[in-house]
């Protein structure tokens, strides 16, 4: 997955928006909050929140690590592009954004989901 991808894969999920964080991160919210963030610059990393289950899966996996300083909230870093399949990095993806939305306050979630 490039980050190309990943950007294209983000920003098709609703009420999604992008912009630059911390220097090098391009960085994915829904509602102020970040659900992806991949590094632009230098070596390959993607941020990504997970459920606790997810979490233990999938940092015994080559390439991917507990995030310092937000593993305690379950969010890994994927150090590899390959280290997760196509249909796999979308649906970690897609599962960070849920697990974001989800923690949203309720009148957060209802001014996102109000028609235009």
């Amino acid at each position: 997955m490039t980050i190309e991808d990943i950007r294209n894969f983000c920003v098709s999920l609703p009420h999604v928006t992008e912009d630059i964080k911390y220097g090098t991160d391009l960085c994915f919210s829904i509602g102020n909050k970040i659900f992806c963030g991949t590094r632009i610059e230098g070596q390959f990393k993607t941020g990504i929140k997970c459920d606790e289950f997810d979490f233990g899966y999938l940092v015994e996996r080559q390439g991917i690590a507990p995030m310092p300083r937000l593993s305690v909230t379950y969010w890994i870093r994927i150090e590899k592009e390959n280290a997760l399949n196509a249909l796999e990095w979308k649906h970690y993806m897609k599962k960070s954004y849920d697990l974001i939305m989800a923690g949203l306050p309720k009148k957060m979630k209802q001014s996102l989901t109000q028609p235009l």
